[in-house]
């Protein structure tokens, strides 16, 4: 079951005053190109390029959000330059922070005679497309064994024999078209945990093949959209079935969009060197956002480049600060990031808001050519991501003093502090010499920074 509970110090010189205390906008911009403040309006239907340095162009936060996404710039996939994450077609990097239910999205509601829903997923989805949050963790077959009831399947009359229902598929179209456009990756797991239609061992049969590549060529078209072979696969497929899956998956969609596959508790991979296997769907139950910093780090590290990691089942995740400061320490452990028990009916706004300003934030920097780097912290640094000489991601959870890094390169720097709560940022020029630095920062609390060599 799914949860199985679960110095050298120096303040910069700025060689341009650009402090900008610039607060967050939730409500969305319809997709201005560059209204993120450098969130690479891809997810927005922006255009491609306009990510630049943080904090450069336009308000902060999470506006932009909510455009019309849907264009080919906007197809996520598996970053070519960079594997171990995701990327927009058009250009600039995929950051994935989101809700990581309801599982049960695509069955809420009463159930009509023709198989369709009478539910909430519009208000849902209408919910989560301001706030920056960009994902919804659903499942397609939740019968048969898995956690929903024998109707959650969308096959005719609930029978595998009768293959697939076109009144429900047509439904399943209009949310996701709704969600594509807003920029809301469609996080489709074809099986729950558990859920065991055919009993055919290592092999995948006729009917299971055709189920796969109908849904596979009936949702292809749309451009936020991750595929997930099923959850904690090994309680109901073997490791050769789930591969012989990916494997369909991967034939069968004409657009190469992304596949994970998600499983038990646990930090090892059991798909490190599949070809058609993109990324591992991490559960791992710990209670502290030092422990997730601890284990994502550990992964990213066996990860290698090959394929990305998404800390998509955390028990006891949260909500408020504490979910907030998790998200950011997973985050800086070089892995997406999705919220157990957040079922956005019930999520508080300013939780999903939170992932919009944690993902607008690292879509604004060169995160994806970037490995954690812990022990280049200094002060009250927690956490670096960095890629050395060029490009550093410090946090803070609560700094009481100055955040730095070491071992910096002589050369023009532009810093970037940004406000995890408010999404305020301040961005600044200066010219430092080699060695340890520190800087002011303007914030209390939580906090980063972002350094980046060169200028504006």
């Amino acid at each position: 079951m799914r949860g199985t509970f679960l110095a050298f110090a120096m303040a910069a010189v700025c060689a341009c005053a650009c402090s900008s205390q610039e607060q967050s906008s939730n409500a969305g911009s319809g997709g201005s190109a560059g209204a993120s403040g450098g969130a690479g309006g891809t997810a927005s239907g922006g255009t491609a390029g306009s990510s630049g340095t943080a904090g450069t162009s336009g308000s902060s936060g999470t506006a932009g959000t909510s455009g019309s996404g849907g264009t080919a710039s906007s197809l996520i996939v598996v970053d070519p330059k960079h594997p171990g994450f995701f990327a927009y077609e058009g250009g600039g990097s995929h950051y994935l922070c989101a809700a990581g239910d309801p599982e049960g999205f695509l069955y809420r509601g009463t159930r009509n005679a023709d198989g369709t829903r009478s539910g909430d997923q519009m208000q849902l989805i209408d919910k989560i497309a301001p706030t920056g949050a960009n994902g919804i963790y659903l499942i397609a077959i939740r019968s048969h064994g898995g956690d929903g009831g024998p109707d959650e399947n969308p096959f005719v009359d609930s029978d595998p024999a009768k293959g697939l229902d076109d009144n429900i598929l047509n439904q399943w179209e209009t949310w996701f078209s709704a969600m594509d456009a807003a920029g809301v990756v469609i996080y489709f797991f074809f099986y729950d945990d558990s859920a065991k239609v055919w009993s055919t061992g290592d092999q995948v049969g006729a009917e299971e093949r055709a189920t796969f590549e109908g849904l596979v060529n009936r949702f292809e078209h749309h451009d936020h959209l991750v595929w997930v072979i099923g959850e904690e696969y090994s309680e109901a497929l073997s490791k050769a079935r789930a591969s012989a899956l990916a494997a369909i998956i991967r034939a069968a969609d004409d657009r190469n969009h992304p596949i994970g596959v998600h499983q038990l508790d646990g930090l090892n991979f059991d798909f490190p060197d599949d070809p058609d296997i993109d990324q591992f769907t991490i559960q791992y139950n710990v209670p502290t956002a030092a422990e997730l910093h601890s284990g994502m780090v550990q992964a990213f590290g066996a990860a290698s480049g090959k394929y990305n990691l998404n800390m998509s089942e955390a028990a006891g995740h949260g909500v408020g600060a504490v979910a907030r400061r998790k998200n950011w320490a997973t985050a800086l452990g070089g892995a997406y990031v999705m919220v157990i028990g957040w079922d956005i009916a019930t999520t508080a706004t300013s939780d999903l808001e939170d992932c919009g300003r944690l993902r607008s934030f690292m879509e604004s920097t060169r995160f994806a050519e970037m490995a954690p780097h812990d022990e280049l912290a200094l002060g009250a640094t927690e956490y670096v991501l960095a890629k050395p000489g060029e490009a550093y991601i410090a946090y803070a959870s609560a700094a009481s003093g100055d955040l730095g890094v070491q071992g910096l390169t002589a050369g023009d720097w532009t810093l970037t502090f940004f406000d995890p709560v408010s999404g305020n940022k301040e961005t600044s020029s200066a010219t430092l010499p080699a060695g340890d630095q520190t800087f002011a920062t303007p914030y209390s609390g939580e906090v980063a920074l972002y350094l980046e060599k060169g200028t504006p």
